[in-house]
């Protein structure tokens, strides 16, 4: 009976088994008959030239069909090809800007955006951006410092603004060891030929809790100040592509400084102690002072009061805003200030942070710098990036950010990058319209120096700039807020030159007349900004 019992069991068993591998089988057959959703695995999407371009299918169901759009929505070109994990678009792109192709399969589409940005060999380092490298925690995921130097570098930025916490460098006072991540940061921003404006903050409680409550309480003790020009010589020992040191990030920003120690008064004390402590052992670097929330002048104005100035090369501020017009307002006003309290003498200011996030949020706090589409995060950042170029107290401006830090639509601070962040469907980080405006702006103005600003009326504005031959590259725009939908295009009338080819283009570089006859032209001019190119005829 017993031995009827256990052979009855071991049947059992082996049913279940077989069940079980049947199973997993028909799983298998399954996933390989249905694989996932269409995918495009390209390592980057943005590429220096049109016949670089190969888009790599990831997962597809039977033959692939494409069509290749330019940024306006015009069909460029269409096509099948066989698909399969691997397989390779190569659509027929016809010079440098920003697409976007069309991908579907018998179940599924994808939208995949791609750029063709040549390398300008060397760009003006006004222009600038933010990047997150430096945190560990975004180093890790958002921001991986291998996939993104080579997307910023490839726009053309020569400069960005990172930083290395001081808690991350002295776990113990007096030790001070530059952290492996802070360590890839320099190693890749060498590699690029990328300076950087290095922020430091925040505050050390582990080291000196006697001094510092938490991370956003800055030192306010000689001990406390001390360790902390400790620390930025420490990073500026390690990293020699930094020229720049910002002290501090917003200080006058409760959210940023919860110490009693918030006004510019205070302040100045900190950049006192930087600047000698720092110029004594790398006299090179410029001391960066204020980096406040906004240009807060009466802050500013306590900082000069307290003889802030005396230990500042440079200035900072954070531009944040809905317009153009308000930045340059408050740029223009502290550059009074300093005059007026200099002796007539201006401070070169950087622009720090200045950005607008292309997101649905409709939240009443936050930050207001805040767009619906990609086209008009786009505009912003021409409109910004000309306007500020204009002013002879900007020396610098940099755009905040890199890249998205996030993916979810309705979070402003997820949306301020250029490039969009990977998603299950598309691997590779996505160049968005910004960074179409940004690469081609940088080739635009690359040998060019500002000249003139002129109203041409109807709220229109002309940006003039010149190279060393006297021909003009012209940037135009109808004055209107970022997230502006309601304000239509007027006609300007424009004065065309003999002797030049001038041609017509839109923010990403799209042309838009074939060429205008010299005298005068009338033009449709819109909140989008657009370019009028003057070049030497062909011998």
């Amino acid at each position: 009976m017993a031995r009827s019992v256990k052979a009855r069991r071991t049947v059992v068993i082996l049913v279940v088994v077989a069940l079980v591998a049947i199973s997993a089988t028909a799983v298998l057959l399954v996933l390989r008959s249905n694989p996932g959703p269409l995918s495009v695995t390209s390592p980057s999407l943005l590429f220096s030239s049109a016949s670089d371009v190969r888009i790599v299918l990831g997962n597809s169901h039977g033959a692939v069909t494409w069509t290749l759009h330019s940024r306006s929505g015009a069909e460029i070109a269409s096509g099948e090809e066989p698909g399969g994990p691997g397989a390779t678009i190569a659509p027929p792109v016809p010079s440098d800007g920003f697409y976007s192709l069309e991908l579907a399969d018998d179940r599924d589409t994808l939208d995949v955006n791609l750029l063709v940005n040549p390398t300008p060999e060397r760009t003006d380092r006004f222009f600038s951006v933010a990047t997150h490298w430096g945190k560990s925690s975004f180093a890790a995921d958002t921001w991986p410092v291998d996939a993104t130097a080579s997307l910023l570098s490839g726009l053309g930025f020569r400069e960005v603004r990172d930083e290395t916490s001081w808690m991350s460098v002295e776990r113990v006072r007096g030790e001070l060891v530059i952290p492996a991540h802070a360590a890839d940061l320099y190693t890749v921003t060498q590699d690029n030929g990328m300076k950087m404006l290095f922020v430091a903050g925040y505050g050390n409680p582990v080291a000196y809790p006697e001094d510092m409550k938490e991370t956003l309480s800055p030192p306010t003790t000689p001990e406390g100040r001390q360790g902390y020009v400790d620390y930025i010589n420490a990073v500026l020992d390690a990293d020699p592509q930094i020229d720049k040191v910002e002290v501090w990030n917003e200080f006058n920003r409760p959210q940023r400084n919860t110490s009693e120690c918030q006004s510019g008064g205070c302040y100045a004390t900190l950049v006192k102690a930087v600047y000698k402590g720092v110029k004594a052992r790398h006299p090179h670097v410029q001391i960066v002072a204020g980096n406040t929330s906004g240009t807060p002048l009466p802050w500013f104005s306590a900082f000069i009061d307290a003889g802030g100035l005396r230990y500042s090369d440079m200035l900072s501020t954070h531009g944040y805003a809905r317009d153009l017009d308000t930045t340059m307002a408050d740029v223009t006003a502290l550059d009074a200030l300093v005059k007026k309290r200099n002796g007539g003498v201006s401070k070169p200011i950087i622009v720090s942070e200045i950005g607008v996030s292309n997101t649905t949020s409709t939240a009443r706090s936050g930050n207001i710098a805040r767009v619906q589409t990609e086209e008009q995060a786009a505009t912003a950042l021409v409109k910004i990036f000309v306007g500020l170029r204009a002013e002879s107290a900007v020396a610098q401006t940099v755009w905040y950010d890199g890249v998205d830090d996030g993916t979810r639509p309705d979070e402003t601070e997820d949306n301020f990058g250029l490039f969009r962040q990977p998603t299950d469907t598309v691997t590779a980080f996505q160049p968005k319209q910004s960074a179409a405006a940004a690469g081609y702006l940088m080739r635009q103005l690359q040998g060019y120096r500002f000249d003139s600003r002129q109203s041409l009326g109807s709220d229109v504005w002309m940006y003039t700039f010149v190279d060393a031959n006297g021909a003009q590259r012209r940037i135009l725009w109808r004055d209107a807020p970022y997230a502006d939908t309601d304000t239509g295009p007027a006609t300007v009338a424009v004065t065309v030159r003999s002797g030049y080819r001038t041609t017509m283009s839109s923010v990403t570089g799209e042309a838009m007349d074939s060429q205008l006859a010299p005298g005068t032209s009338r033009i449709s001019v819109g909140t989008e900004p657009v370019y009028l190119d003057e070049a030497a005829p062909a011998s």
